[in-house]
């Protein structure tokens, strides 16, 4: 591991680096709604819609969560319900409810006013280190790094970092290098700066290294190295799964339920659904775990006509889930139980799963 000499974070290289990034950016920069504003809660529900989900995907979907919740107030006096179903289809949903969280205890405890420090937003639900450095900087000007995937790659490649940029002596060099460099630019810029570099020429794969303003300087590029860097851990294997749906009908409208507290989409609401698992889709496991599903609902379901199939991805499982007609009832009412039409539950907030099922079960 060839550790960054600390000569060199010192040095008139990091005020050059930092200038030649802020004047590329300038020039090069994406036209994205989140960089016309400088409201601290704009931006802040711009870093949380981004975690994970592609900038393409969250440009109309934050221009129209900010119609809906123009205020920290207005986020933090909606129902949590209301919320999810504005959060429809962006994927990651504990995001959601998490930032309600935020936004709830925000507005008792600091009059509705987001924190300015870094510190104090690593306070709040949701707002982990990269999260409250990115709101930080950008919305408040502190000189405290964002760092991600993307900034490990770019610092990782320019400084010939070796060893696991997540952890250990590589991770600590990165933010060493990341600090420095910060305070020589006005931090809005700068972290958006080096944001855009990694997501537009310091690619994980086929850079466009002779595009870079920094290829001079670039140790991994000089001596032949971008593909080596950064270190990548072995990649997790996508496991396949199989799920069944049930759809038991009354009248035009169907059964939905609530996901329970503390497994994936918890909160948002789906066609009942057997457990994942492994493997492909199997009729006669389907109609014994449909079965058994109508148990707990205190009915006995006659399992029907095999109606429709659709992928579906979360985390490292790829899951097919496939969906039943069945016959029967449901005793007793529940808060987590609802009938309605296709069209009525797609104001609800469902699973994106759900989403997949319900667009071709309405057809």
């Amino acid at each position: 591991m060839k550790k960054v000499p600390q000569s060199l974070l010192t040095s008139r290289l990091g005020c050059k680096l930092s200038q030649a990034l802020v004047d590329w950016y300038e020039t090069e920069r994406r036209d994205l709604p989140w960089r016309r504003t400088r409201d601290p809660y704009a931006i802040w529900i711009s870093e949380v819609m981004l975690q994970q989900t592609r900038v393409e995907a969250v440009k109309g979907r934050w221009e129209r969560f900010l119609e809906r919740f123009p205020t920290l107030k207005s986020l933090a006096e909606t129902d949590l319900t209301q919320l999810l179903a504005e959060w429809a289809g962006l994927g990651y949903y504990r995001r959601a409810r998490l930032l309600h969280q935020a936004a709830r205890q925000i507005q008792q405890e600091n009059g509705g006013r987001l924190p300015q420090r870094y510190a104090a937003l690593r306070k709040l639900p949701g707002l982990g280190p990269y999260t409250a450095a990115a709101v930080a900087s950008i919305a408040f000007d502190e000189a405290v790094p964002a760092v991600d995937g993307n900034v490990e790659r770019v610092l990782s490649r320019v400084f010939a970092i070796e060893g696991d940029p997540k952890r250990g002596t590589a991770a600590r060099s990165i933010r060493e290098v990341a600090q420095t460099l910060i305070k020589t630019q006005p931090p809005h810029l700068f972290t958006q700066a080096l944001m855009e570099l990694g997501a537009l020429v310091c690619l994980p794969r086929r850079p466009s290294c002779e595009s870079c303003p920094w290829a001079k300087e670039c140790r991994a590029y000089q001596e032949g190295r971008v593909d080596e860097l950064p270190e990548r851990a072995a990649a997790r294997p996508i496991e396949g799964v199989s799920a069944y749906a049930a759809i038991l009908r009354r009248k035009e409208k169907v059964l939905w339920r609530r996901r329970s507290a503390g497994g994936h989409n918890e909160g948002l609401w789906e066609l009942p659904t057997t457990a994942w698992h492994p493997g492909e889709m199997d009729e006669n496991e389907a109609r014994t775990r449909i079965a058994k599903l109508g148990r707990e609902y205190h009915g006995e379901w006659r399992v029907r006509e095999r109606l429709a199939t659709v992928k579906h991805s979360i985390t490292f499982h790829r899951i097919t889930l496939t969906a039943f007609a069945v016959a029967g009832e449901v005793e007793g009412e529940s808060e987590d139980l609802y009938w309605a039409s296709f069209q009525e539950a797609r104001t609800l907030g469902l699973t994106a799963a759900a989403v997949k099922l319900s667009s071709k079960l309405a057809k």
